[in-house]
């Protein structure tokens, strides 16, 4: 019932109308050529006006089925569009008889199904955003009100250890919005500009210095080869979010004591880094959803994050022309490989 009350598209009257003026002046142009060629003379060119009227409508008997069932699928195509235009991103299109029209009834059948995942995705996306955004503001909330219904009733150890939650959670809630802008600003770009040449090993070093803090409270041990130098013309802000957040993660899920190792090289106008650490690793199912939005394989105190800084890395280095991929093990560690484009 619904598809019923849809406009539908007309017929193809003009087709009709070129049709006829196409054997009119066939009809014509033949008398004519008749006269001055093939010996008839005038009355019997003349006469040949006569055929205009059967061989027009012989033409329009014709094209008529032709034309009805062009209008047919073109309504079909035109009754689809309108249900995704209204919202019905579950509408699919009967590609039976549909001849030369189902590679087109397929593409768009296939992008209906990716408009729906994506709708399903964005509800995702808010769900878990809004969930992500209010559990540290609960926590804020929560610990601050407490703070000041006791004042100074409140011992002064407890007072430090809320005060210190009230610091980890805010902080956690200032990450959780950056990461989150930056995922939208990659996301929506389509070109990487601001390139320059500079060295991917130094920018490597630089970045490992910014998380010695964290990486001395675990006394993880580093290895990276001190003269190692990749030249590479890419954007360096850019990729630095790829490091700090591969670097992060190897920090995060490496127990104390362990070892995180960064190498990179050059092989085939590509350069290649590795880091790799001997942490927590990972099972198979996990690795294939690594890179989703929000996706967290362990949502353990200890290293529950935001879900979101694999999926800008991801999103970084193929805007870079580049591939990353990992190797895992439960309980033997990680290797994440990224391959970017060295000229």
């Amino acid at each position: 019932m619904k598809n019923n009350k849809r406009k539908r598209i007309k017929g193809f009257g003009w087709i009709y109308l070129v049709g006829i003026a196409v054997v009119i002046g066939g009809v014509m142009a033949y008398g004519l050529v008749a006269q001055l060629f093939l010996g008839f003379d005038e009355d019997s060119a003349l006469s040949m006006v006569w055929m205009i009227l059967p061989m027009s409508i012989i033409y329009a008997l014709a094209v008529r089925p032709v034309v009805s069932g062009i209008t047919e699928k073109m309504n079909r195509l035109a009754e689809g569009m309108e249900a995704v235009s209204g919202g019905d991103f579950e509408y699919q299109i009967n590609t039976k008889k549909s001849g030369e029209f189902e590679h087109l009834y397929r593409q768009f059948n296939a992008m209906t199904l990716e408009l729906k995942k994506t709708r399903e995705e964005m509800e995702a996306f808010t769900n878990e955003f809004a969930h992500e955004f209010k559990t540290p503001i609960t926590a804020i909330n929560g610990f601050s009100n407490y703070l000041q219904e006791m004042g100074d009733e409140i011992d002064p150890k407890e007072r430090e250890e809320y005060l210190g939650m009230i610091s980890s959670e805010s902080k956690r809630l200032l990450r959780l919005s950056m990461n989150t802008l930056l995922l939208s600003k990659v996301e929506a770009m389509q070109v990487v500009s601001d390139k320059e040449q500079y060295d991917l090993a130094e920018q490597l070093r630089r970045c490992l210095i910014l998380l010695s803090k964290e990486m001395e409270k675990k006394r993880i041990e580093i290895e990276m080869d001190e003269d190692l130098t990749l030249p590479i013309y890419a954007n360096e802000e850019l990729l630095q979010h790829v490091w700090i957040n591969l670097l992060n993660n190897a920090i995060k899920f490496t127990k104390e004591k362990g070892h995180i190792t960064v190498s990179g090289g050059s092989k085939d106008k590509w350069i290649i880094i590795r880091i790799s650490d001997d942490g927590i690793g990972m099972d198979e199912e996990t690795q294939a959803h690594i890179f989703d939005k929000y996706y967290q394989h362990d949502t353990t105190d200890t290293t529950k994050g935001s879900g979101i800084g694999l999926a800008i890395v991801k999103r970084i280095v193929t805007l870079c022309g580049g591939e990353i991929s990992v190797a895992s093990w439960v309980g033997g560690g990680s290797c994440f490989t990224v391959k970017l484009p060295g000229k």
